[in-house]
């Protein structure tokens, strides 16, 4: 919830972010000045299908959520545009606070504010949701870090890659339901570690083939995953071809694992600073220039940026177009 805690740790985390980037310019000698150009010679098509990207990404993390929170709670059911407003305004509030702060803080108020779960499923579906966001980065970084490491080839990375999203598959398919209840017991548990809740409170989960622990749903929800994370992956190609620069592409697919699971650890807002940190050691060991690697970094974070703003402006839009033909048609 937003309270004065929060706000207090927000800002303090926001002022450390911009101070290290402030660090990050001074010490590799990166010009503000060439990373503002670089942003205006940004090749148009490219950095619009980078933005593209983004909404799908988007989408696709919203339509996850709903999914989850659909099942948890069948009697009160929400349309897409629901999960997806409320998807893009976490996306841009954890942009000023911490992820794990700003993004689940959006959701667990949207569902309590409209009266859409209890606090215990809200606290599940929204947890349960960003679980699969984490699998896939998660299951890729082995082969990640060893590629970046040079103690594997391209081609083994790859391969072990494509197995362990397969074997994944199987794993689920066969031990969903054990792994899945695993997973709500450790949340409850959890949950009543938190003072002044009541421990006695038990979460009631459905367990029919129709429920969140349903093996086709667990499937799907894995699969809608891993398209989104390939969705992630592609989006970081499209700006380092939109930005000019000269990153092996395959290094961006193997990197993005490895700063997407250090957001874990993250206690700035969208990982600032700490995120172009780790893109500029790890580029680094692919021959990548200092400057590069930060000016790609802060480049990925503004369109990332873009991308929020555009939908938020067709949410504005779309709902001031409504009122007023609702307005007009009262008027007649």
């Amino acid at each position: 919830m937003l309270n004065k805690k929060n706000v207090i740790s927000s800002v303090l985390s926001l002022a450390l972010g911009c101070f290290l980037v402030w660090l990050i310019l001074r010490f590799t000698e990166v010009d503000l000045a060439e990373i503002v150009a670089s942003f205006y010679s940004l090749n148009p098509w490219y950095a619009g299908l980078a933005i593209t990207a983004l909404i799908i990404h988007t989408f696709l993390t919203a339509f996850k959520w709903g999914l989850v929170t659909q099942k948890l709670t069948p009697d009160n059911q929400q349309p897409l545009k629901f999960y997806l407003f409320y998807t893009t305004l976490g996306s841009l509030t954890m942009q000023f606070m911490p992820q794990y702060v700003g993004m689940v803080m959006v959701q667990n108020l949207a569902l309590r504010i409209h009266n859409i779960s209890s606090f215990s499923r809200g606290f599940l579906s929204v947890v349960y949701d960003q679980f699969f966001n984490l699998l896939i980065p998660l299951l890729l970084f082995p082969a990640s870090i060893l590629y970046v490491l040079g103690y594997i080839s391209l081609s083994v990375a790859v391969f072990i890659w494509i197995a362990t999203i397969i074997l994944t598959h199987f794993i689920i398919k066969k031990w969903h339901r054990r792994l899945i209840s695993q997973l709500i017991k450790i949340l409850a548990w959890v949950k009543q570690l938190k003072p002044g809740k009541n421990n006695g409170t038990k979460l009631k989960i459905a367990t029919g083939s129709d429920s969140i622990l349903g093996k086709q749903f667990t499937l799907y929800l894995y699969w809608i995953a891993v398209v989104r994370y390939a969705v992630w992956i592609v989006r970081g190609v499209l700006i380092a071809i939109a930005g000019g620069f000269k990153i092996k592409l395959w290094a961006i697919a193997f990197i993005s694992p490895i700063v997407q699971l250090a957001m874990l650890l993250s206690f700035t807002p969208a990982n600032l600073g700490l995120m172009e940190f780790s893109w500029i050691g790890l580029l680094g060991l692919f021959g990548v220039p200092d400057s590069s690697a930060v000016t790609f970094a802060l480049m990925q974070r503004f369109l990332y940026v873009v991308a929020v703003v555009i939908i938020l402006a067709v949410f504005a839009v779309v709902s001031f177009v409504e009122r007023f033909a609702l307005f007009t048609s009262k008027q007649n």
